[in-house]
């Protein structure tokens, strides 16, 4: 009698410290050369891993942004990225889709397992990773002094501390010619210098100018600009034109699949710097565009709520007409790693609105709405 009532107390002894340290059927055990390292949290009976846990277990380090809600990893040298809400996972900078969305839940982020495990195994030869039943088996023993990410570098680039504008055009390439013979490179450098200037006086963040004067920089150049100083923030500033000389109003757009022809025709005369360069590959198509946007997918509603308060706080100064956020295909916002738009001030070759693009008092009041932009764009992050 006494035998069966010590059984029964060891079997919920056990079962409490199962609770506390989470040995139950709802977490992966990873072995190593015969030993338990531990106890991986799992979700949806071990079809989501976290990666917080995993990379505990593992003895490597991991850092979450709670503001953009991201994470990275390090396993054995390799650099993990993923955000909350989203499909696509970078492994070493490279995109990989998932079959699940990552979920984040209790400050863990939880991804597919299976992909997770299969996608080491592609990327490391030292070792193996294999899953049966509730266990995960390492094959061969970790080397913890692989050389590891440095992961102060990528709090730095999350941190909002750079902000990167782009004047279109300039040198060789004029952009587009206004019926007064205006030219857009002068208009995009002229606001360009003016939002550097308030946001410089008025903000603790480090601006870049990718020209600061009437010189011509390939499209690549200006992206590598961006991309060098670990910019947060990317702003490429145009005038528009188009042959139907009613065209109006201002626009801001997103890199992606060109959704509409009159997206279209702007990404196209945008992109025409191509052949000032001697560029001799090809035009960009869909496909590439997809892809282009599946790399910025980290970004991409950080660039979307950025795009929305340059629309709102333009619209609020002038009276010409907003035309919104759309995406189209614009080569220079192709490979900036960073949230990025490109915003058109208005039409230059509509007379009427080249005549205020003219106008010293107009664009300090573009400059003027731009900077607002940023200045709530930050507040959010700080939310």
């Amino acid at each position: 009698m006494k035998s069966s009532k010590i059984k029964k107390y060891l079997i919920i002894f056990l079962l409490f410290l199962s609770s506390i340290f989470g040995f139950n059927n709802q977490g992966i055990k990873i072995i190593k050369n015969d030993l338990v390292l531990g106890y991986v949290k799992t979700i949806e009976n071990n079809r989501l891993i976290s990666l917080n846990s995993f990379s505990t277990v593992l003895g490597y380090k991991n850092f979450v942004n709670d503001k953009t809600e991201k994470i990275v990893v390090n396993i054995g040298g390799n650099k993990i990225k993923a955000t909350n809400g989203i499909t696509f996972v970078l492994f070493d900078d490279k995109v990989y889709q998932f079959p699940n969305k990552v979920i984040v839940k209790d400050n863990n982020y939880f991804i597919s397992t299976s992909s997770l495990l299969k996608l080491i195994n592609s990327n490391k030869s030292s070792s193996n990773f294999s899953l049966k039943d509730n266990e995960i088996v390492i094959s061969e023993v970790l080397n913890k002094k692989t050389e590891r990410v440095d992961l102060t570098n990528e709090k730095k680039k999350w941190k909002f501390s750079t902000i990167v504008i782009d004047p279109g055009h300039g040198g060789k390439d004029p952009g587009a010619v206004g019926y007064r013979g205006t030219l857009e490179k002068d208009i995009a450098l002229d606001v360009a210098k003016r939002l550097e200037k308030k946001i410089s006086r008025n903000m603790d963040v480090k601006t870049v100018l990718t020209r600061d004067e009437d010189i011509f920089l390939k499209l690549d150049e200006r992206k590598k600009i961006a991309n060098d100083n670990n910019g947060s923030l990317f702003i490429s500033i145009h005038a528009n034109a188009a042959s139907d000389r009613r065209a109006s109003g201002f626009e801001t757009f997103l890199i992606g699949p060109n959704k509409n022809e009159a997206a279209v025709r702007v990404a196209t005369r945008e992109n025409a710097v191509l052949e000032l360069e001697g560029f001799s590959g090809k035009k960009l198509t869909n496909e590439d565009l997809i892809q282009a946007t599946i790399a910025q997918s980290a970004f991409a509603s950080k660039s979307e709520q950025f795009a929305a308060l340059v629309q709102e706080e333009i619209g609020k100064r002038v009276t010409s007409r907003n035309r919104g956020v759309k995406q189209a295909g614009f080569y220079v916002l192709w490979g900036a790693s960073m949230p990025n738009v490109l915003v058109e001030l208005g039409f230059i070759s509509n007379l009427s609105e080249e005549k205020k693009l003219r106008s010293s008092q107009y664009r300090e009041t573009l400059a003027t709405a731009i900077f607002r932009a940023v200045e709530k764009y930050e507040k959010t992050l700080n939310q």
